[in-house]
């Protein structure tokens, strides 16, 4: 009996050691793959910036997807990733940046925010602190498609009109129009599918959007549909009216590249067009979100000429990223990149610069251009003069 107990003990010792090498084994193989696992959530979200867009029919999102493409690192460890969202649009795009979580930037119409204040000022009372701009992006048109019988925006009177979504810069937009014309309207507010069913069926009149041209909202649609844009302009409008919408708008022409099958190439459409903005919530410049918005900045103006290339919405090519916007701020990352370029303008040597006119040469630039202009171009060249010198060294 004694010699068993003395067998015994052995053996358990060495079952009890071999139990407690696997455990460690197992530990350490869990611990390495939780330590794995914690590395790889850390550099997915060390560099990630939202964008708030809109539905898919919206040149918002597109624009989002093409800053998506153009500027993710996915080769780069800890790379900047742009995640675009699906949205409202319009003012519901500036309350997201300004309350809604995990959003940092949003694509909004630059009259969406005058309306804001209007609606909901205890929100917007001091968004000018809050939300910054990073730059005008484009214009975007007034669009409103119509049963051919109706021939000026006056004959809409008392007639249904979509407006789209509630919120939308689509629905501030025409309510502003309208009401700033004296045209009363009964505005409906239905999603774009259902709109452009409607319009089919003549159930409704007329369908607006307030979108950079061309989008896809109206896909489909062609003349012989018994459609057409309305004129929005001083010859079909009383001028009095007409002058009162030119203080808040610029005049803009609907033509026959953005909607072909709805267009004639020779009788391009007057209406009048606002500014899109990409604008930011202005983090403390000691936060983590602060620094990410400066990355995308960084990489965004830097990268800005590949946005005019093929593939990209065409309204890039309206972009000038030194453009100023009246009544906002501009995010301070992307005013100091500006700063920097022109700064580099004035020190420029004479090898630069006349490496800058032939630039300007062969871009067709040459002819006369404003000062924000030659800025925004010369940045452009700075990035490749510079990629350039580095490459040859």
């Amino acid at each position: 009996m004694n010699r068993l107990k003395y067998v015994f003990v052995p053996v358990v010792l060495v079952f009890a050691a071999a139990m407690a090498s696997g455990c460690l084994d197992e530990a350490s193989a869990q611990q390495a793959q939780s330590s794995g696992y914690l590395e790889r959530k850390r550099e997915l979200n060390e560099n990630v910036v939202t964008i708030m867009a809109s539905g898919t029919a919206s040149p918002y999102t597109i624009f989002a997807e093409d800053m998506r493409d153009v500027l993710d690192q996915a080769d780069v460890p800890s790379g900047l990733r742009v995640l675009p969202i699906l949205g409202r649009g319009g003012g519901n795009n500036a309350l997201d940046v300004l309350l809604l979580k995990g959003v940092d930037m949003g694509i909004v119409e630059q009259g969406d925010i005058d309306m804001a204040r209007t609606k909901d000022p205890s929100v917007f009372a001091s968004v000018q602190d809050r939300l910054h701009y990073i730059a005008k992006l484009a214009n975007s048109e007034f669009q409103i498609l119509a049963q051919t019988e109706y021939k000026t925006l006056r004959d809409l009177e008392g007639k249904k009109v979509n407006f789209f979504k509630q919120g939308s810069s689509t629905e501030i937009v025409c309510a502003k129009i309208f009401s700033v014309l004296n045209i009363k309207v009964e505005p409906v507010y239905l999603d774009q599918a259902e709109a452009n069913a409607k319009l089919k069926t003549k159930e409704i009149a007329a369908a607006a959007r307030f979108a950079g041209a061309p989008h896809n909202a109206f896909t489909g649609f062609k003349a012989s549909d018994g459609l057409h844009f309305l004129p929005v302009d001083g010859e079909t409008l009383p001028a009095a009216n007409f002058d009162k919408l030119m203080q808040s708008y610029l005049p803009a022409l609907l033509k026959n590249e953005h909607f072909p099958a709805l267009i004639p190439a020779d009788q391009p459409v007057p209406t009048v067009a606002g500014a899109m903005l990409l604008v930011v919530y202005n983090w403390p410049s000691n936060t983590e979100r602060y620094q990410r918005a400066s990355l995308f900045v960084s990489r965004f103006f830097s990268n800005i000429e590949k946005f005019k290339g093929p593939g990209r919405h065409p309204k890039w090519k309206e972009i000038n990223l030194a453009a100023n916007v009246p009544g906002w701020t501009r995010f301070q990352p992307a005013q100091d990149w500006l700063n920097q370029w022109k700064q580099a303008d004035k020190t420029a040597s004479p090898e630069v610069r006349g490496a800058f006119d032939e630039f300007l040469k062969k871009r067709g630039s040459g002819a006369a251009i404003s000062a924000e202009q030659r800025e925004a171009l010369f940045s452009q060249f700075m990035q490749w003069w510079n990629t350039q010198r580095t490459t040859q060294r």
